[in-house]
């Protein structure tokens, strides 16, 4: 790609947050025939701009914030003038203006790919972007695009599965028969494991523990070995679908045993969830959702509330203590919140609190402890790896590019020298390679 060497580093990168496009009608073509009112798909409204529509009712998400000015952003880029909304140079007599989270890296401060080039040069990064687009939704031209990049392996996240429970929470039929229709398309198209390389989290809701049996017993067989969740607390079931469980309740024991006796892995990606409803709590509104967010919003309920939520839950509710196979891969939640978290549960076993669904309420070691066994997680781009690794350790840190999007990597093996020049050499592999493979490795075939 422009701009770039070729990647100088003695090993491949695996990579634990990447994303996989998928096409647009996949649900309507994968749906059972008899729910096919219920697939989710985009129409032309009235006005002639797309309409996304889940069961029919129109898409409850967005993601359309503007948190920088043109002036702004033209002080830290500079020009920027000649970037669409697709990422491609725009046409002379095309004024729709910019787009900058179309282009990777653009949203980045440090690594931002966009930084210090000249408009000619930035305007040849952004047209190579653009011819290289169809490789995100292209399982070869996505191989070798990753050989390009320095990628071994990576996990790939399709976008829909970030949003589809929070779309569809008071539709437990719609969603089931939606999720079961994107996970038909990573199986037929894609693949779930593609050349053990490439690998597509099945995606499945706690909202029914039957119909997650059902769907897990189903991508099994079709061959996934690693399945994701939604991040934060499990849907609240039919009849109370605003509310919650925690992922790691008896409820869903089958599911979980079915999980543990395979060795499935455990993905949770950064997503849409329902924690803004505590807003009402703050003056805030809590049907807001993440465009619309302002910051205390996004500092308390977007990414890090959920993420710490879960792995609380996962630890303190005792579930690796009933399900030691299971590992879990925390993708797109940074660790900032990380170190708190783990000397607060600490804390709270050194105090004698009681671990709930633990025999006589204790767990057999450290929450700590227990991360460090069954957990990896990847920091942003931009965060002090450093610092995470000092208070938790290295062994669960992996890297993560979060490539296409604005907040993600171009240039993936630019990230050592960048990010890792405080460790040695081992320990770089460690972080870009040998943490992860080591997740993986019950999921090669």
């Amino acid at each position: 790609m422009a701009t770039a060497t070729e990647p100088e580093l003695s090993y491949q990168i695996n990579d634990a947050d990447n994303h996989f496009n998928e096409p647009p009608d996949c649900f309507a073509r994968y749906i059972d025939p008899k729910d096919a009112e219920l697939a989710v798909r985009t129409v032309m409204g009235p006005d002639g701009e797309p309409i996304l529509l889940y069961a029919g009712a129109p898409s409850k998400w967005h993601s359309n914030e503007s948190t920088f000015s043109d002036d702004e952003l033209k002080k830290i880029l500079g020009d920027t003038s000649m970037i669409g909304g697709d990422g491609r140079p725009l046409a002379d007599d095309d004024d729709s203006g910019p787009e900058l989270a179309t282009v990777p890296g653009s949203l980045l401060n440090r690594l931002n790919p966009l930084k210090g080039l000249s408009d000619e040069e930035r305007k040849q990064f952004i047209h190579e972007f653009r011819m290289k687009s169809e490789a995100f939704g292209n399982r070869d031209l996505r191989l070798a695009l990753m050989d390009e990049q320095g990628i071994d392996k990576a996990l790939m996240f399709p976008t829909a599965a970030l949003v589809i429970e929070y779309e569809l929470v008071d539709n437990i039929p719609a969603l089931y028969a939606n999720i079961r229709a994107f996970n038909r398309w990573m199986h037929e198209e894609p693949g779930y494991v593609a050349e053990n390389r490439m690998f597509l989290p099945a995606f499945i809701s706690l909202a029914d523990p039957g119909l997650a049996v059902r769907e897990l017993e189903q991508v099994m067989a079709d061959g996934a070995t690693i399945i994701q969740i939604k991040t934060g607390h499990a849907h609240g079931g039919v009849d109370h679908p605003y509310g919650g469980r925690s992922p790691a309740d008896p409820i869903y024991d089958r599911f979980w045993s079915m999980v543990n006796e395979a060795e499935i892995r455990l993905t949770a990606h950064l997503g849409g969830t329902d924690y803004q409803k505590h807003g009402a709590d703050w003056s805030e509104n809590p049907t807001d959702v993440f465009g619309d967010f302002d910051a205390f919003q996004w500092t308390m309920y977007w990414g890090d509330r959920p993420a710490y939520e879960l792995t609380a839950a996962l630890i303190l509710h005792n579930f690796f203590g009933r399900f030691p196979k299971i590992n879990v891969c925390l993708s797109e939640c940074g660790t900032v919140w990380l170190p708190y978290t783990l000397r607060k549960m600490d804390h709270a076993f050194m105090m004698g609190r009681k671990a709930k669904w633990a025999e006589n309420g204790r767990l057999a070691e450290r929450p700590s402890s227990i991360f460090r066994k069954h957990f990896v997680v990847a920091p942003f781009p931009e965060e002090n790896v450093r610092r995470v690794v000092d208070e938790v350790g290295i062994e669960p840190i992996v890297f993560g590019s979060d490539f296409p999007h604005g907040e993600g990597l171009a240039f993936p093996w630019k990230y050592v020298a960048a990010q890792l020049n405080s460790f040695d050499e081992a320990q770089q592999r460690q972080i870009m390679r040998d943490n992860l493979e080591r997740f993986l490795a019950p999921a090669l075939s």
